[in-house]
């Protein structure tokens, strides 16, 4: 029913003020949660964000709280902030906190007073339909006044890896000419993040994540070492 809203869209709304047509500002959430084709909703949400010379925003909704994440979630997060800064726009995340996704978006919407919300969807079987309200349709029940832009994606499931395990605190300390691991201790000259152990092997080999301000960076752990040249100069 909602296949294809985005061909020809060419409506620019206008106020007629003193004989000039002047373009009505529109704010703009595109809501992403699988990174197959988060990209390509982002694109089409800049378009109508400048389009509309409004504010554009990505959001993606959690289920779980970030020091939950495993390694793969917490890539899929990177990456919405990545698309967010190439695009121009405004990045939240919002923990569901046990609510339904359709709620969440909701009050994101009213927060940010939203008026056109774009989603990827893909098309459902007639038994789907029966069986499983679409997100859409509960957007529908919830939201007055907003358009809702559907683009019809892949029925391709984004189902990452369960290669690594949780992230755990941890840091990371120079002793002579490399950089330890170090787990459940604290230390001065410490460099503090995140360590997603690989469920694959017995030793301390996996990624070690640290936060620095508005970005990430990602460190391979082998055998509880990171490589010394890597962290010069920070």
């Amino acid at each position: 029913m909602l296949r294809g809203l985005f061909h020809g869209i060419r409506a620019i709304l206008k106020i007629e003020s003193g004989g000039r047509g002047v373009k009505m500002k529109e704010n703009i959430l595109i809501c992403v949660s699988n990174p197959n084709h988060a990209e390509r909703l982002a694109q089409r949400g800049k378009k109508l964000k400048e389009a509309f010379q409004g504010g554009g925003y990505i959001l993606s909704v959690e289920n779980r709280k970030q020091e939950e994440f495993n390694f793969n979630e917490l890539q899929t997060k990177y990456l919405f902030e990545s698309l967010a800064e190439k695009y121009g726009l405004k990045m939240l995340a919002k923990n569901a906190g046990g609510k339904k996704t359709a709620r969440v978006i909701a009050e994101v919407v009213q927060e940010y007073n939203i008026t056109q919300i774009i989603l990827g969807q893909a098309v459902q079987t007639k038994l789907e339909r029966m069986v499983k309200p679409s997100l859409v349709n509960e957007l529908f029940q919830l939201l007055d006044g907003v358009d809702i832009l559907v683009a019809e994606v892949s029925r391709k499931v984004h189902d990452p890896s369960d290669d690594t395990d949780k992230g755990l605190p941890a840091q990371i300390v120079k002793k002579g000419s490399d950089y330890h691991l170090i787990i459940g201790e604290s230390h001065d000259n410490g460099i503090k993040g995140l360590f997603f152990k690989e469920l694959s092997s017995d030793f301390s080999n996996g990624f070690f994540v640290i936060q620095r301000e508005n970005s990430h960076e990602v460190l391979r752990i082998h055998d509880g070492v990171v490589d010394s040249n890597i962290l010069e100069d920070k």
